[in-house]
């Protein structure tokens, strides 16, 4: 593990203050007599990023990590985003094997074969080996942040297995046959027997859904908890729709809207329960 410590371009940064932090969670960098390499960095003017790379391939030595580029690709999902004119994005890192056009892989309950991959400066490529990320198209929804993924030789497992991930999430997210209204949920905070608010959240971008879940955590207090039942990119549908009768639950939309078919389940099963930002 490395610590890159970012924003050294401005004025009062601060640091040792990052590696007291650090250091309060138990973790001690190299300059502070523990075992982690630290840099300063500021990647937006380019700062000492050489030197970055330099404790990153040492480490690398040190770790002896290596990755075998004949077979079949497995990684990391770094982002995801729904773009209007493209479909669904995602940015993701090979760690082993070597991706190719064409390959049918599944990131969590997500599966599709890759039309289109890119790198970095948006060159497009035909493969991708070991620790390279690319942007592809071809899958059939937004994984989140950190869900790996592996390529399938067979395309009908691979469905199998993205879709009996689906159902898994789909049984866990269901919790009573009842659903609520924001009138509801007023009346029952006035009359004070409301003690946890269920929230499904859909959004444009995989990192803003991130950060309206973390948002909408904190603001969880003793009387009441908020728990985020559900959470993916794309617009709002008939699922999330039903998710939200099932588990008692609320949809928050940002910057994406219901589908007409999820609308109108809304309308006529959880009228007012539908909140677009």
């Amino acid at each position: 593990m490395i610590f890159a410590i970012n924003k050294m371009d401005k004025d009062g940064a601060n640091p040792e203050k990052i590696r007291e932090q650090l250091s309060g969670m138990n973790i001690l960098v190299e300059e502070w007599g523990g075992k982690f390499q630290s840099q300063e960095i500021s990647a937006k003017k380019g700062q000492n990023i050489e030197l970055l790379l330099e404790k990153i391939l040492l480490e690398a030595e040190l770790l002896d990590l290596k990755a075998n580029p004949d077979r079949f690709a497995n990684g990391t999902v770094v982002e995801a985003s729904l773009d209007k004119g493209r479909g669904f994005v995602s940015t993701i890192l090979v760690r082993s094997g070597t991706l190719k056009i064409g390959d049918m892989i599944v990131a969590g309950s997500i599966y599709g074969r890759i039309k289109a991959m890119s790198d970095e400066r948006g060159k497009k490529k035909t493969k991708a080996g070991p620790s390279t990320p690319v942007q592809i198209l071809g899958l059939n929804g937004a994984p989140q942040s950190g869900e790996k993924f592996k390529v399938y030789e067979d395309e009908d497992e691979a469905k199998e297995v993205a879709t009996h991930r689906a159902q898994i999430l789909r049984e866990q997210g269901m919790r009573t046959k009842k659903h609520i209204t924001l009138d509801e949920i007023g009346r029952r905070l006035a009359l004070g027997n409301f003690k946890q608010l269920n929230v499904i959240i859909k959004g444009d971008v995989d990192g803003s859904v991130e950060a309206l879940s973390d948002s909408l955590q904190k603001l969880s207090t003793s009387e009441i908890a908020v728990a985020v039942v559900h959470k993916a990119v794309g617009q709002i549908t008939e699922s999330d729709v039903l998710l939200a009768t099932a588990s008692d639950a609320i949809i928050i939309g940002f910057q994406v809207r219901p589908s007409a078919s999820a609308a109108k389940i809304a309308e006529n099963e959880i009228s007012k329960s539908v909140t677009t930002l």
